[in-house]
């Protein structure tokens, strides 16, 4: 009984079939296989559209800062090569520590600036090999009976910091410095106010964001705070998360023809001059 209900509307189809004639099958196959294929298309839209997705997500360069003539300076060359990469850039501010962090588990995708031993520690990361901007390590007082010239002239009492997240500072400091004395601050601004407060006594940092700091609002006209000495003067490279290695190389070949363009040059004297950066 369920069997001959079953076949009755297989009969009928096939009747029904017979009765259209070949040129109405013909049509009816070809509607089922372009139903098919709609099928198909609607399945992997969602694929399709996070493919979309992805290649039009920006490429994410982490600074310490969104201030100053060194941001404006490393704005300029990114922007640039980035747009001749044909790559959409995003620049994002991060503490240095911080931005370390999230660079090693790619939450973010590089960091504008780093030293070149900076790879010994950071084995996540690939450096690009080309530099963007040399950096001067140097250190300041606000103390005018203090002529030291090397770390080796400091006084033995001596209070001493240094922006967390800069190693040269860190590394060359703790050979010099009992652990004591020896503190660190998460921005320039604070090492600056700190020295004018009397809370310490040597401050350690990049030389141009100490400058950067110094013309601002609320240090501007500040004339107390000089600098000491250099410690070193190294240049900096561009660092990407390790899955973004095959970039390196073409950014690295797109930095080296810009400089043999004379842009990093002519970027200097823009931003000496205060010329806008497009953010």
């Amino acid at each position: 009984m369920t069997a001959a209900r079953t076949s009755i509307p297989g009969r009928f189809l096939t009747a029904l079939m017979s009765d259209l004639g070949s040129g109405a099958r013909r049509l009816w196959r070809c509607s089922g296989r372009l139903l098919l294929l709609l099928g198909l298309l609607a399945s992997f839209s969602p694929s399709l559209s996070q493919a979309q997705s992805t290649q039009s997500k920006p490429f994410v360069m982490a600074a310490d800062t969104d201030e100053g003539n060194a941001y404006r300076y490393v704005k300029m060359i990114y922007n640039e090569a980035f747009r001749r990469l044909g790559i959409p850039l995003e620049m994002a501010v991060y503490p240095l520590a911080r931005r370390s962090a999230l660079v090693e588990q790619g939450a973010i995708d590089g960091e504008v600036t780093r030293v070149y031993s900076y790879a010994d520690a950071h084995p996540e990361l690939i450096r690009v090999e080309e530099s963007v901007m040399d950096f001067t390590f140097s250190l300041f007082s606000t103390n005018a009976t203090l002529r030291a010239k090397s770390l080796g002239d400091l006084p033995a009492e001596v209070l001493v910091e240094y922006r967390r997240g800069i190693l040269v500072c860190e590394n060359a400091l703790k050979k010099a410095i009992p652990p004591a004395q020896l503190s660190n601050v998460i921005s320039t601004e604070q090492g600056i106010r700190k020295l004018l407060a009397g809370r310490s006594d040597v401050f350690c940092d990049i030389d141009i964001y100490v400058n950067d700091a110094l013309r601002s609002g609320e240090f501007k006209g500040m004339g107390d705070v000089r600098k000491l000495f250099d410690i070193t003067s190294v240049p900096t490279y561009p660092y990407l998360f390790k899955k973004h290695a095959d970039l390196a190389p073409r950014l690295a070949a797109t930095l080296k023809k810009m400089k043999a363009e004379g842009l990093f040059d002519r970027y200097r004297i823009e931003v000496e001059r205060g010329v806008a950066v497009a953010r």
